[in-house]
């Protein structure tokens, strides 16, 4: 994954999947991260992608918010469910 303060456009789509060849971008996940290491908290990101590599994140980003957003609702379910049953076992 890559990290930015921007959708990414067009224009800069190429290049930065020549350099860096990511599965994906997104605009907050290493941000977070970084001020939860500082400050020793720990971290998980979810994330689900709501646009592809060819297509305007803008446009795809309202069409795939309500799908991405139960995707992610039930990973999140599934971690607590694990997380339940682990802290029943103690």
């Amino acid at each position: 994954m890559v990290t930015g303060e921007k959708f990414i456009e067009d224009s800069m789509r190429n290049e930065i999947n020549n350099k860096f060849s990511p599965l994906s971008v997104d605009m907050e996940t290493a941000s977070i991260a970084h001020v939860c290491y500082v400050n020793k908290i720990p971290f998980i990101a979810i994330r689900t992608i709501t646009d592809t590599a060819s297509h305007s994140g803008v446009d795809n980003f309202e069409k795939n918010c309500r799908q991405a957003s139960i995707i992610s609702k039930d990973v999140v379910l599934e971690m607590l469910k694990g997380l339940n049953s682990l802290t029943r076992l103690e």
